[in-house]
Order: C-alpha cells, then structure tokens, then sequence
C-alpha cells in the first residue's frame, strides 16, 4: 500500500514539473525568439505570405505559379500557406511590428508546443509522467532544434502539427471508447497546421493513422471488437473523420493553389515535393555535392552528429532493450517509436529524394527520436531492484544533457549550429559541414553595425553582403544607412563602405586550414573561435577603379590600381585572380603568374585558377609547371563533377 502512495505522489510530482516547464517554454521562447537574423529562405515566405494576401484581397493571381520566378521561388505554389498567410494578415493589422518580430514569436510559440506535445506523447505511451518530462527536456535541449523553433517558418510549424496530430490519435485510441469531441479538434488542428503547412507531409500523416489504427486494432482485438457495435463504432468513425476533414478543409483555406484543385493538386505537391527539381550546393563531411547526389547516410548522419550524445544514447538503448520495452510497455508504443523515428527516412532513401541544407526537411521524426531516448533510459529502472535507487537512470539522463544545457545557453543566440562530441563541436565542423547555412548571424552583424558605426553627414553608407534580407533588419534606419546584396567573388569590384561575409559556398580547404580571413575586418560573429560572418570595412576603391579599367581593356590603368588596391587587402583571392589575368593581357607574364599563385594559396579549389598558371607558363616555356599546373586543373574539375553526380 505504502508502494502505491508512493508511485503516486511520484507521479504527481513528475506531473507538476513537467508542466511548470511547459509553461516556461512557452513563456521563453518567444520571449528570446526577437533576438533571431531572418532565415536564408524567410524573405521567400514573406513574400508568399503576402501574394496570398493580395490573392484574397486583390485578385492577385501570383501565388498560384511561380514559374517565372528565380530558383529558390521553384513550385513554391506546393507549400500550404498556414503561416506565412495568418503571419502576413497580422501584420497588416499591426503594421507598426516588424514582419519578423511577428513571425518569430509565433514560430518559437509552435516550437514550443512542438516539444510540449512530444513529452505528452511520451508519457500516454508509457503512462509516465518521469518518461514524459525526460522526453520535454532532450528536446528543449536539444540546441539545433531550439534555435531552429525561433526562425525555421517550414519545418517547425510542420513538425509541431505533424506530433500534436499523433498524440491526439494515440490518445483517441488509448481512451476508446470513451473517446471526446476534444480528441476531434485536436487531430483536426494538428492536421490542419501539418496540411495547411506542408501539404505533402501533411498527406503522409494519412498513412501514419491507418497503420497505427489497424495497430492498436489487432494489438487489442478482445478491446476493440467493440469498435464495431453500433453506436460506438459510429461515433469512433466520426471522431476520427470529422477531425481530419475540418483539418484539411482549414489547410486549403489558406492555400490558394490547393483551393483550385482541392484534390488533385495536393496530390500532385506530394509527387513533387518528394524529387525537387531545384538542386543546390550542399556541404556534407568536408566537400561539396548537390542535394540531388548526397551519401545515403546524409540525414541519419546529420542527425547522430548534430543532438546531444545522451539523445542518441537513449535511442541505442532502445534499440538494444527493445524486447524488454515491448514486454514493459507493450507492442503499440515500440512501433509507433520506432516507425515515426525510421520510416520517413528510410523512405526518403528508397525514393533517392532530394534534400537541403542539414537535415531540417525531416524535424518532424525527431520528436519520435526525443521518445525513443526517454524510453531507453527510462526501462534501465526495470534492471534495479533496489526501488529507492530506480531514480539514477533519469538522473544520469538529465546530467547527460548539461553538456547540451550550457551551449544553449551560452550559444545564443546560435544555438542551431551545434555539434556534439562526436564532429568535435561547431570547431570539428568548420570547413566539414555548414554552420550558419540559415544566416541567423546577420541579424548580430546588423545590430553591431547599428550600434558601432557612426552616420556620416550628407551620405548614406552603403552596406552589402553575401547574405540576403538585411533591408528588414535596417528598414527604420534608411536615412543614413542602405543595403545591396553583393556576390561574394565581385567584392573588390562592388561600391560598398562596410560588407558582411559568411562562408556559404567557400573552399573547405580555406575553412579548414584557418585561411578565411579578412584584414580589413572590424567585427567577426563566431562561435568556439570559428567565425560565422564578419564585417568588412573598405579601405580602398582602387578596386572599383580597376575592374572598370579591366573591362575597358585599359589594363595599364588596370594594374595600376589592382596593385594599389591589393596593398590595402591581401585577402581577396579574385582581385589577385584579376590582377593575374590583367598582367598577361599586358603580356607581363612572370608578375601574372605570381598574382594568380596568391589567389590559388587563398583558395586551392578553383581550377581556373590553375588553368590559367598552366596557360602562363606554357606562355614562358615552362613545361614542367604547365604541366603540374594542367594535372591540379583535371584533378580539380574532376572532382567537382564526381561532387555533382556527373
């Protein structure tokens, strides 16, 4: 008797807790999510937000086809409009709030109800409030997700309907028969949210409530023959199907490509949207490959190096002693883990789907990874005997994740490119695998520039970047300071007073031999002493003067100023590259080839930059660096086309 008080004012207490941290979550979060850059694919939604907008209020035909549009706009009409249209709608209402203090409150408000629902999830399939907390916890600490909550508008949003509708499925089943109509509109707002999201993964859903319902069916035949008598099964079926419909007829409401085939067009985004047809560079274990070429492995991969070593811990100890969870917990829980954590992955493999940046596409399974571990270290209590010692397997869990704890917090706010113990921290990733690939740092790199660089009277600064959307960081500050995008490789050419550089795209062997540096710059965002962008500050515009001259085949006056401008910045390997070929063509030969050799030590992956040193030196009769050079040139190309799948 004494036992059972005990097992109850336990649960009690784990209740209470997991519940005080809810609240906290869903306090903080938005709380700390103004502190946010925009996301690289953000300006993209905003704008989709407001076609939708003007489609409802204006007649506005263009959020039906994005045909015209650049390559990040491909088939953008596939993608729901749940967030982006009600985000847009707000801020018409409340003009006076920025667009993005809008959206990242609301984006961390449904990261946190995603990691909420995910330690509910937990307790109904193992009856545990310890199991349920644990669960909340590895995935509030979990620093990749944390940060992503505050700003990812696809991902976030989707994984958070995609685990309120589980739960509420599982707990429709679990509470049979006495199943409710709060059952009804919790899978139907989950689903609306996932559907009205991403359409495609909202369909997916589908699949996933057949086979848990047949599942729970014939894992409880004695219990659920009475599915099939009368009143009660009717009432099961209406639960179940009024839920979902009013779900998808809400996710269409807000997508003006889907309400022109309600049917069929969902259908046709779920056959798109598992091979895009936009392809990009994507940095994955220290080179390059387009997304439609990477290693089978990639997500699962991703995934083990970048969450808490005691996250992936618990999933292997799932894995290991899943006989004994089956025995403990039963045969519905083990699979429902296991197929939401493994299915969409596996499939996703077997279907060779095309995949970008990290493995944020596939947020919606970790939740299902997030349970696994709770359950993993939760079934080592069944191995003591002793009762009042059952309490170290939670206590090791939670002291596992402090390693995880403390980045988040001193990470800020850079939490999302977090790398375990594994890939040796955001350090050991450097030049291996993207870091800021969501540009979040460029928000940090506008609030120094407003705090630290002074207005200068009767001009405006002119502020530009690799990076895009710093209009919406600096939108009240125009009247002294304005923003152009900048390519990366044109830097030396572009008129610009202060340029923002982060390392998307850039040679791994500079990122990893420490050689992306600027000797001009005035501020570096970093994280473990690897710099995520940095500020730039123009100290000659003799390189304007130059390429200009170059262009106008004026190459006296085009040495000139490369010269004049290369002794103010030794760090643009292009300008060198230019100065090389502006040498030649002045038939400067030997002073050429030591121009281009400075560009190729900066970055020895570009095969121009060997072609021409092979050109030159054919140029002066020096076959054996010709050659050498030419051999470097093929071994280059050859293996950027073995990269792109050529």
């Amino acid at each position: 008797m004494t036992t059972t008080v005990n097992a109850v004012q336990e649960s009690k207490y784990w209740k209470q807790i997991f519940f005080a941290c809810s609240i906290l979550l869903l306090i903080v979060m938005p709380f700390l999510s103004r502190d946010y850059g925009q996301s690289g694919d953000e300006w993209l939604q905003i704008e989709y937000g407001q076609h939708i907008w003007n489609y409802f209020t204006k007649g506005d035909q263009q959020a039906l086809d994005y045909t015209n549009h650049n390559l990040q706009y491909t088939h953008q009409e596939y993608y729901g409009g749940m967030f982006d249209f009600p985000m847009d709608v707000l801020h018409e209402w409340f003009p006076s709030i920025p667009i993005l203090i809008i959206r990242h409150f609301f984006n961390a408000l449904l990261g946190a109800l995603m990691m909420i629902f995910t330690g509910l999830l937990a307790r109904r399939l193992s009856g545990k409030w310890s199991v349920g907390l644990i669960a909340l916890l590895f995935i509030a600490f979990s620093p990749r997700i944390f940060g992503e909550s505050m700003n990812n508008p696809k991902d976030i949003p989707f994984a958070s309907g995609f685990i309120i509708t589980i739960y509420f499925l599982v707990a429709m089943l679990q509470d049979f028969p006495a199943a409710k109509w709060k059952h009804a509109i919790g899978l139907g707002l989950g689903f609306a949210l996932a559907f009205g999201v991403r359409s495609a993964g909202g369909l997916l859903l589908g699949a996933y409530i057949v086979f848990f319902i047949a599942l729970y069916w014939l894992q409880r035949k004695k219990t659920m023959t009475k599915l099939f008598e009368g009143k009660t099964f009717k009432q099961f079926v209406l639960f179940l199907i009024s839920g979902l419909a009013a779900g998808y007829v809400l996710g269409l409401l807000t997508w003006p490509w889907g309400l022109q085939s309600p049917i069929g067009h969902p259908l046709e985004s779920l056959k798109g949207m598992t091979n895009r047809e936009a392809y990009l560079r994507v940095l994955f274990d220290g080179q390059y490959y387009m997304s439609n070429t990477l290693p089978k492995m990639y997500e699962f991969k991703w995934i083990f190096i970048s969450n808490p070593l005691v996250v992936i811990a618990g999933c292997l100890l799932f894995a290991l002693l899943s006989f004994k969870i089956r025995k403990e917990s039963g045969l519905f829980p083990l699979v429902v883990i296991a197929f939401g954590a493994l299915f969409p992955l596996v499939y996703m493999i077997y279907k060779n789907s095309t995949v970008y940046d990290t493995w944020r596409h596939v947020f919606f399974v970790y939740p299902f990874w997030v349970v696994a571990g709770a359950f993993g270290w939760d079934i080592l209590t069944t191995f003591i005997k002793n009762e009042k010692q059952s309490w170290i397997p939670n206590a090791v869990a939670i002291a596992g994740l402090l390693p995880a704890i403390i980045w988040t917090v001193r990470s800020h706010p850079n939490q999302y490119v977090y790398f375990n113990e594994l890939q040796g921290g955001a350090k050991g990733a450097y030049g291996y695998y993207d870091l800021d690939y969501y540009q979040n740092s460029g928000k940090q790199a506008a609030d120094w520039i407003e705090k630290n660089i002074k207005p200068i009277p009767g001009k405006k600064i002119l502020l530009r970047s690799n990076m895009g959307g710093f209009n919406n960081y600096l939108a009240k500050d125009t009247s002294w300071i304005v923003y152009g995008y900048g390519r990366y490789n044109e830097r030396h050419s572009l008129d610009w007073d202060y340029y923002v550089a982060y390392p998307r795209y850039i040679s791994t062997q500079q990122m990893q031999e420490g050689k992306w540096k600027f000797g001009n710059a005035v501020h570096t965002v970093e994280i473990d002493g690897v710099p995520l962008c940095t500020i730039i500050k123009r100290t000659s515009t003799a390189g304007i003067a130059a390429k200009e001259a170059y262009d106008k085949k004026d190459y006296v006056t085009a040495n000139q100023k490369y010269a004049e401008y290369l002794a103010t910045d030794t760090s643009d390997e292009f300008a060198y590259f230019n100065y090389g070929i502006s040498l030649a063509s002045a038939q400067q030969y030997a002073e050429a080839i030591v121009q281009i050799k400075k560009a190729a030590q900066i970055d020895p992956s570009r095969p121009d930059f060997f072609d021409a040193l092979a050109q030159l030196y054919s140029a002066i009769g020096d076959k054996e660096n010709a050659q050498k050079a030419e051999m470097t040139k093929n071994e280059l190309v050859q293996q950027q086309q073995d990269e792109a799948g050529e």
